[in-house]
């Protein structure tokens, strides 16, 4: 069933009046009639069951509460090395899809992109239609945040409980099994930073392991950098959610 956002509380205000993207969408994609029925997620992050009860207006009423959970139970925070391209679209999809709370993009030393926070600010509008549509596609009741675009001087206002970098030198290595000993502590909340297609430099791992930041390495083999952060979140939804 079609879900949606909504900016109202549809306990104390029954009857929902879809916005221009939803009514486009209810008559133009949907082609929804009267009297059929949409999920919408209102204010209160809660799930709605409304009827559509006047389409030419886009006027729906609530009908009941449902109960849904499609949340992982703790918070992620993806800190992610802007890519060239459109590869942060896709990351920002596939994020919202495995559950992040929070994606915070950072454009560091070997960030290939040329941007600032102005320019960068001119694509959220794109941005944020991005992460509603994927969060409406996988049944979340939460939308995602976006920060503004950090530097590694602003990282630490992120840290979580618990806090790892991938770095692909130690890929290399015998690396201690810190991704596992990490998610094995159940921590409730985990921030996560991946890297642009150059990866780090050394200083930027000798900054954030300062910060608090473990360095882990994600296997024997070199992701991509759109491929890193989707890696990480499959992990950390696995042992979360499917792990007894």
């Amino acid at each position: 069933m079609q879900r949606y956002f909504i900016d109202q509380d549809a306990l104390h205000e029954p009857v929902i009046h879809a916005d221009e993207t939803m009514h486009k969408h209810m008559q133009k994609v949907m082609r929804n009639e009267n009297g059929d029925q949409v999920i919408c997620v209102d204010s209160r992050h809660q799930a709605v069951l409304c009827t559509i009860v006047d389409i030419e207006q886009g006027v729906l009423i609530r009908e009941k509460d449902l109960d849904e959970n499609h949340e992982l139970d703790c918070e992620v925070t993806l800190i992610y090395g802007l890519p060239k391209g459109d590869r942060f679209e896709l990351v920002l999809q596939k994020a919202t899809e495995l559950g992040v709370t929070r994606i915070v993009p950072f454009l560091s030393r070997r960030s290939i992109i040329r941007t600032d926070k102005k320019r960068f600010g001119k694509k959220y509008p794109r941005y944020q239609r991005i992460i509603q549509e994927a969060a409406e596609q996988c049944g979340r009741t939460y939308l995602p945040e976006l920060t503004e675009l950090v530097t590694i001087k602003e990282l630490s206002a992120y840290c979580s409980e618990a806090n790892i970098v991938a770095y692909e030198e130690l890929s290399q290595n015998d690396a201690p099994h810190v991704l596992h000993d990490t998610l094995k502590l159940k921590p409730a909340s985990i921030t996560i930073v991946t890297g642009p297609e150059g990866g780090f430099d050394e200083d930027e791992i000798t900054a954030m392991t300062a910060m608090g930041f473990k360095a882990c390495s994600l296997g024997k083999r070199i992701l991509r950098s759109e491929t890193a952060p989707i890696y990480l979140l499959s992990v950390i939804g696995y042992e979360r959610e499917l792990v007894k």
